[in-house]
């Protein structure tokens, strides 16, 4: 009877992706404009140079997406550059595309949510933060 559940864990255990293996994963860059997309640009976060335009098949119409699968090693952290139609650019900056494997860009909207912060210490590891003195954070 207790065989059961000790299974089910180890088959979501075995279902859950590799951190590294996440970096491999394909993601989706969707264009949430209402013009087309000419030229779309991926870089490392904080990188000088755009690079080369990774719409080689033609313009991402209005609602499409754009699917990539990023080498093995280039990280997560990316500076995502969408121009459209009209020259319009829209630029998300510093993407976690592992974590966020839906990238919708679409002019007005908010950059890429901020990373977490590390977290704030807790009261003998309960539920309880400590409180900061001055308003500042540790």
């Amino acid at each position: 009877m207790w065989r059961l559940p000790i299974r089910l864990s180890a088959l979501f255990l075995l279902a859950l992706p590799d951190p590294a293996q996440a970096q491999n994963e394909p993601f989706r860059i969707v264009n949430a404009a209402a013009l087309p997309a000419v030229a779309l640009h991926l870089a490392r976060s904080g990188a000088e140079d755009w690079g080369r335009n990774l719409l080689n098949q033609g313009p991402v119409r209005p609602g499409a997406f754009f699917a990539m699968r990023m080498p093995e090693g280039a990280g997560c952290r990316f500076d995502i550059r969408l121009v459209l139609q009209d020259g319009q650019e829209v630029i998300r900056r510093d993407a976690d595309v592992c974590a966020e494997r839906l990238q919708t860009m679409a002019p007005g909207m908010p950059a890429a949510p901020p990373r977490a912060e590390a977290p704030l210490p807790q009261v003998g590891g309960g539920d309880r933060l400590l409180p900061t003195v001055g308003g500042a954070r540790p």
